[in-house]
């Protein structure tokens, strides 16, 4: 177990654990030592404990409390990249690029800027990099996201009603694959199974092993079985009632079946 803070950088952004330096409180304004220069963040959860298992490779580590100065350079932060954002979107049209700006950071010393962008194919900005350069006079970092960081990013609502795992409690993305959509019977096509980003749900990791090991226990569709009304095929398991429903060939009907009411042909 590792003790943590649980803080964001802003209102709708993600959660993000560091390590505490110190016992602090909810709503607490820190400044968080990143390696790339320091950034406020509000305190969400205070101090404690977390499984390394769930925790990010790296952990930024806290300075302390923000000062009055350090408020004042984050909101100024704040409105001078509102204030050119628009200038940044002119520069990339400028170059004919084919990206979209997601967001501009500095960090409270301005000692560099952070800016991010989305686009399907990947991006030659070496031109755009000397504009941008020129433009805010201190080192540029171009970074390109993905549609999964992008909703990480600006957040929203999931089909479920609450906000997005990955904006709200994720510290990185787990793996999802299509097989976890086989184990849990759904299908690819229904349009349930996508976020907002468009990929497969994060939420599909989390039940997965439950469906795997549920399903152990169950034979595989398609297997011949004997019932009390004779002999059919699996055709659908239920891993929550485990039940079995057997298809007929010979009266073209199909009935459910608690696991202990069948008997597997030899």
């Amino acid at each position: 177990m590792t003790e943590v803070l649980g803080v964001k950088y802003d209102d709708i952004g993600q959660l993000t654990y560091v390590l505490p330096d110190k016992k602090y409180r909810k709503d607490d304004l820190i400044v968080i030592n990143n390696k790339k220069g320091n950034r406020l963040a509000k305190v969400i959860y205070d101090n404690y404990d977390l499984d390394e298992r769930k925790l990010p490779a790296e952990l930024d580590t806290v300075h302390g409390l923000a000062t009055a100065l350090d408020i004042q350079a984050y909101h100024d932060n704040l409105n001078y990249a509102k204030a050119t954002f628009a200038d940044v979107e002119e520069l990339i049209s400028l170059n004919q690029l084919k990206m979209k700006l997601v967001d501009i950071v500095f960090p409270l010393d301005r000692s560099h800027v952070l800016i991010t962008f989305v686009a399907e194919e990947r991006v030659d900005f070496r031109q755009l990099l000397k504009d941008l350069a020129s433009f805010y006079k201190t080192r540029i970092e171009l970074r390109q996201i993905n549609s999964r960081e992008e909703s990480k990013v600006y957040g929203g609502l999931g089909p479920c009603g609450r906000a997005l795992c990955c904006s709200s409690f994720l510290g990185e993305f787990p793996p999802v694959s299509i097989k976890m959509l086989k184990n849990q019977s759904l299908s690819l096509n229904s349009g349930k199974t996508s976020g907002l980003c468009g990929r497969l749900m994060c939420c599909l990791s989390f039940e997965d092993d439950f469906y795997r090991t549920s399903k152990e226990k169950f034979p595989d569709i398609g297997t011949k079985v004997t019932t009390q009304n004779g002999q059919g095929v699996i055709s659908a398991i239920n891993v929550f009632s485990d039940t079995v429903n057997v298809r007929f060939e010979e009266t073209h009907t199909q009935l459910t079946y608690a696991l202990e009411e069948i008997e597997i042909n030899g």
